[in-house]
C-alpha cells in the first residue's frame, strides 16, 4: 500500500483537473457535480491499482496520473450512460483546445525518460511501463520509443474499458500536433500491435493512429 502522502500528491494532481473534466461532464449531463463526486471516489479506488503513486516523479507518472483520472472520469459517465466512442472523442478535442502549443520535440531522447527507459527493462514492479528508448539518425528520424508492455492497458483492462484506451493512446498524437512533434505511429497495444511505438522527427509529417485504425479510433468530424 502506498503511503498516505503519496497518494495526496496523487490526489492533488485529479484536483487540479477538476476544472477540465467539469468541462468534459457538461457535455454529457446537466448532473456535473454528483458525477464529478462519483470521478473522484473512482479514482481514490483505483489508486492502490495505479503505478508510480510512490514515485510520482517517474518519467511516465503524469501520463498515468492523466489517463487514471479520464477512466474514473468515464466510469462516473458510463454509469449514466455514456458511449465510449463519444466521450474519447471528447477528450480529445478538448484536448487540443485547452492546451498550449508544446516547444517542438527534442534531437534525442530525454535523458530521464532513456533512465526510466533502462530502469523499467530490469526491475519494472507489476503493472509498470515495460519500454525502450533509442536515438535516431537525426535525417529521417530525431528518436523513438517502444512500449513493451502498457501499464494503462494494464489498468483499463481491470475495469472493462479497454475500448476507452485507443483514445488514451490518440491523446500522444494530439500533443505531437500542437508542438509540430512530427511523431510517427503505427500501432499501440491497445488496438492490436505487439507494442506502441513512437517515432519522432521534429516538424515532419505525423502518422496518426486514429487513420490507421478508424474502428477503434472514430473519429467525429
Amino acid at each position: 500500500m502506498n503511503s498516505a502522502e503519496d497518494e495526496e500528491v496523487v490526489r492533488g494532481f485529479f484536483q487540479q483537473m477538476i476544472n477540465g473534466d467539469q468541462q468534459l461532464v457538461e457535455i454529457f449531463t446537466s448532473d456535473v457535480a454528483a458525477t464529478l463526486e462519483d470521478a473522484t471516489v473512482f479514482f481514490d479506488q483505483l489508486i492502490p491499482e495505479m503505478p508510480y503513486v510512490e514515485n510520482p516523479q517517474h518519467a511516465m507518472a503524469n501520463s498515468m496520473f492523466f489517463c487514471s483520472a479520464m477512466l474514473a472520469v468515464y466510469l462516473a459517465l458510463r454509469g449514466r450512460g455514456v458511449d465510449v466512442h463519444a466521450f474519447g472523442n471528447q477528450v480529445l478535442a478538448l484536448l487540443a483546445r485547452q492546451v498550449p502549443a508544446a516547444q517542438p520535440v527534442t534531437m534525442k531522447p530525454p535523458r530521464r525518460l532513456a533512465d526510466a527507459a533502462l530502469q523499467s527493462q530490469s526491475d519494472a514492479k507489476p503493472g509498470e511501463f515495460v519500454f525502450e528508448v533509442y536515438e535516431g539518425d537525426h535525417k529521417e528520424v530525431d528518436w523513438g520509443m517502444n512500449v513493451r508492455s502498457c501499464a494503462i492497458c494494464t489498468l483499463f483492462s481491470k475495469h472493462d474499458a479497454m475500448d476507452l484506451v485507443p483514445y488514451m493512446c490518440a491523446t500522444d498524437d494530439v500533443m505531437s500536433d500542437l508542438g509540430a512533434q512530427g511523431l510517427q505511429r503505427s500501432g499501440s497495444i491497445a488496438v492490436g500491435a505487439h507494442q506502441c511505438d513512437f517515432v519522432y522527427k521534429s516538424g515532419g509529417e505525423a502518422r496518426r493512429l486514429a487513420a490507421q485504425y478508424p474502428e477503434k479510433i472514430r473519429l467525429v468530424e
